[in-house]
């Protein structure tokens, strides 16, 4: 028998479904022996970084000509999803240099899902589906070949050797504007074939001989060397023009888990997307642009589609930095003046550049498509005006967006939730440009010279760079062919998609209730870009059927609560079902984030803070990467809604708890906070 709760979220989810029409790191543990020390300039006897005159103009000529280049597309304005590999190759090879529409991947993931509701957000299309290929026989690893024959197709050519595509460009007027570098059993060949056949540009392959996938290793530079002058090498096989900034080949694509870092000695390090497209590496000489994309199949299609297809005209900035030199040289206000004709901006600066501002300006995810952060600090912690910012206080983002962060280390490790970088790339940034080490203030480009490249169309990877010196500390994630100022995107169509078998995903959401699958009626809403439903569906949930919460149904719902700022319903999931304190997995420490996002206002409140309950459940579900902060916080609601020295036994009782040093150290320093607090 069918309850009446039941009934209505069955009724509720026909009535929304759509007709079937619509400071300095330690080297590695794991870390390979000593590579022979390589002998480089130190930049920090150089002037500020500045690009020169030749490389700022190429900088630009290469972002109008990538512009063009898109606006030749019509933006199909469907957005498919898939959640295989086949599905995916299938889906772009759709594509033709006339038209493209964007493919987008969800593995069932708490990011999966945010990513893609971002996406929809910034693109909004006139219809999401979701697409699998008959009789797919799933997986992830098509293949070399399979993926070659997709960018062969798109581009109409008899295959995808370098002759036959040169041929079949030739005849649409196209020169590629880079290559792309990919391994074929690495998991980010989807943007490595997004982004070939998007922007026509071949796809060379390497091996795990040639460059390990290991993104976190210190990777040799004599071995980072090798893989460029293999490149260099594989370009002038091509007969294209590829041995200077403005010529033919300016940008190298490098879509895999390559160390991000390599060594040049033991005490030092270089990025391996400065040393990429240099001559040298000791050497100012540059012949192409290097950016990365990394990451699982999900992560690396959406770090693809959004240079593709988005648009933004609104830059978020926060400046740390005093109005006196060295620091007034990276000025955030200068940068907005550069930025003023394309972009609406919302700027913070010194005074008031301190830790309450920064978490008064994030409290609501930001709308921005650019991001310009100036800041000083570590991997896992980032200094302000006054205070420090952790690694839970990196903003959440409503749609995709591109990062300028001056800030040593912030990419050190940029494949860890446990990072700044890493933080920021799974709160939605899709390129990035920062330091994998301490590169020194000086190595940074100014900022206003960056902003006015940009508002001039430059690609963002050589707007960033400096240009006067060796390789050095700092890194591009993402496409280095992306330009980030607005109208960079061809007409939409009004030719709709056929893409056969293809149907909205709130299709199905009355049969999944029926079948008691509420978390995929939940997500389902969401992948369709409504949130608004998945909201009342998730609400009603909570209040007609709390027992039917688990951790799926919390995984699903959570997230598009807490960004509506539904913080009683939030932490009613929460409340409803039980969140294992061992479960360490990515979806288990993002719901745990949220639960600390959606209290963060009344934990700062001196007149409402946390009700008891509430408390104990953000005791019991403290992050480690950021312990003592936690505590710390938590500590001074508890002492609100008790009395200090129950709170302060509390934090005595976890930091009994802790068996790791480090988590020791940060629960110690936590006890030691509270006690100054209460002299």
């Amino acid at each position: 028998m069918i309850t009446k709760p039941i009934q209505f979220l069955i009724a509720l989810a026909a009535a929304l479904a759509p007709s079937s029409a619509l400071a300095q790191s330690a080297q590695p543990k794991s870390a390979q022996p000593h590579p022979a020390t390589v002998r480089i300039p130190n930049p920090t006897d150089l002037p500020i970084a500045t690009a020169t005159p030749n490389a700022q103009r190429a900088a630009i000529a290469l972002g109008e000509r990538v512009r063009a280049d898109q606006k030749k597309a019509q933006v199909i304005p469907t957005l498919v999803i898939v959640s295989d590999g086949p599905s995916f190759l299938d889906a772009i090879s759709r594509w033709t240099p006339e038209a493209r529409f964007p493919v987008l991947i969800d593995d069932g993931s708490i990011l999966a899902s945010d990513n893609i509701a971002r996406f929809i957000r910034a693109f909004q299309p006139t219809e999401v589906v979701r697409y699998q290929v008959p009789k797919s026989p799933g997986g992830w690893e098509p293949g070399a070949a399979a993926v070659e024959r997709t960018l062969a197709k798109v581009w109409n050519a008899e295959s995808a050797e370098i002759e036959n595509l040169k041929k079949a460009w030739a005849a649409k007027d196209h020169e590629p504007p880079g290559i792309v570098v990919a391994n074929e059993k690495d998991a980010a060949w989807p943007a490595a074939i997004a982004l070939a056949a998007a922007r026509g540009q071949p796809i060379i392959w390497i091996d795990d001989t040639q460059a390990p996938r290991n993104l976190h290793m210190w990777w040799g530079a004599e071995e980072a060397g090798a893989l460029d002058k293999f490149l260099e090498d594989t370009c002038a096989k091509s007969g294209l023009a590829w041995s200077d900034l403005g010529d033919t080949l300016d940008a190298v694509t490098l879509c895999g888990s390559f160390p991000n870092i390599i060594q040049v000695s033991p005490r030092d390090v270089r990025a391996l997307t400065d040393r990429i497209g240099r001559h040298r590496i000791d050497g100012p000489q540059r012949w192409a642009w290097c950016g990365q994309i990394f990451g699982n199949p999900s992560e690396a299609a959406y770090r693809a589609m959004c240079p593709l297809f988005l648009s933004n005209d609104e830059v978020w900035l926060f400046d740390t930095y005093h109005k006196s030199p060295p620091w007034s040289d990276y000025s955030l206000a200068q940068s907005k003046s550069a930025l003023s004709a394309a972009f609406k901006s919302d700027l913070t600066e010194s005074p008031g550049a301190g830790i309450s501002n920064w978490r008064e300006k994030t409290q609501h995810p930001l709308n921005a498509g650019l991001i310009f952060v100036n800041s000083k600090g570590n991997a896992d912690f980032f200094e302000l005006e006054s205070g420090y910012g952790y690694c839970g206080d990196v903003p959440y983002l409503l749609r995709p967006a591109a990062l300028h962060l001056i800030h040593s280390w912030s990419l050190q490790s940029p494949g860890s939730r446990a990072t700044i970088g890493g933080r920021w790339l799974e709160r939605g940034v899709y390129l990035y440009y920062g330091s994998v080490n301490e590169p020194t203030l000086a190595a940074f480009t100014p900022c206003p010279q960056v902003a006015e490249l940009l508002a001039k169309n430059a690609v963002f990877s050589g707007a960033a760079r400096r240009d006067m010196g060796p390789a050095w500390k700092l890194t591009v994630v993402g496409d280095p062919l992306a330009t980030v100022t607005p109208g960079a995107i061809g007409p939409r169509s009004t030719t709709p998609l056929a893409l056969e078998g293809a149907k909205n995903p709130k299709a199905d959401a009355a049969d999944l209730v029926r079948k008691g699958d509420f978390a995929g009626a939940i997500r389902a809403f969401v992948l369709a870009g409504d949130e608004e439903m998945a909201i009342k569906f998730a609400s009603a949930l909570l209040r007609d059927r709390p027992a039917a919460i688990n951790l799926a149904v919390a995984k699903a719902a959570v997230p598009p609560l807490v960004r509506a700022g539904r913080t009683a319903d939030a932490v009613g999931f929460f409340k409803a079902f039980n969140l294992k304190p061992d479960d360490k997995s990515t979806d288990a420490q993002m719901l745990r984030d949220y639960l600390w996002e959606a209290c963060s206002i009344s934990l700062r409140s001196r007149i409402s803070p946390p009700e008891a309950g509430t408390l104990d459940l953000l005791r019991q579900n403290l992050r480690p990467e950021q312990l003592d902060d936690d505590l710390i916080e938590l500590g001074r609601a508890w002492a609100q809604v008790f009395d200090f020295a129950s709170a302060n036994s509390m934090i005595e009782s976890v930091a009994a708890q802790q068996t790791e040093p480090h988590l020791k150290k940060k629960a110690q320093r936590a006890i030691e906070e509270m006690r100054k607090g209460r002299r």
